[in-house]
């Protein structure tokens, strides 16, 4: 019982934040929407047997409250999203609170054809960021996507350490 507790607690200090449920995450091939899925209770989603071609992945934000809307003064930073490429992981900041999206199962998709990205398109209700362009190269591609809310705090100090600031990169608007 011991070990499965401290196996909890370095679980949660290696993944910090807690899951995002009702996440939206939306995948388009060319201009057309062909999957939507909401983030579960564990924040997660996952979209096999993708056909070969390029695809854009865009999410919606639930709005958080308590902690992890709140911030002060020293965790401010002018960066929206960052991304770690060692770790696949991307992090953004909005009106909904501060987020942290881990990319996973990515089969068939190489390295090359994989393109983060950083775009607010809004609509009557939401915002959809768009997170990333891939390609699949060949048939039954998958990718897997987790989704936590996290702190100010942690996500200043993530935003630092990845020193990838792809906000300032200038994404025209293709919806």
């Amino acid at each position: 019982m011991k070990i499965l507790a401290i196996l909890l607690v370095l679980f949660n200090f290696l993944i910090p934040g807690k899951p995002a449920p009702k996440a939206g995450v939306y995948l388009e091939k060319g201009s057309e929407l062909i999957a939507y899925q909401s983030a579960g209770e564990n924040g997660k989603v996952i979209f096999h047997h993708l056909d070969a071609g390029s695809y854009r992945l865009s999410l919606t934000f639930p709005k958080q409250d308590g902690k992890f809307l709140k911030d002060n003064p020293r965790n401010r930073t002018q960066t929206k999203a960052a991304y770690n490429p060692r770790k696949k992981t991307y992090y953004y900041q909005g009106e909904e609170g501060y987020f942290v999206v881990r990319f996973s199962d990515l089969a068939k998709v190489k390295s090359e054809n994989f393109h983060v990205s950083f775009s607010e398109e809004k609509d009557e209700k939401n915002t959809f960021v768009v997170v990333t362009k891939f390609g699949a190269h060949r048939k039954n591609a998958s990718i897997g996507v987790s989704v936590r809310a996290i702190t100010a705090a942690q996500f200043k100090k993530a935003a630092d350490k990845a020193g990838n600031d792809i906000s300032t990169l200038s994404i025209p608007n293709n919806r």
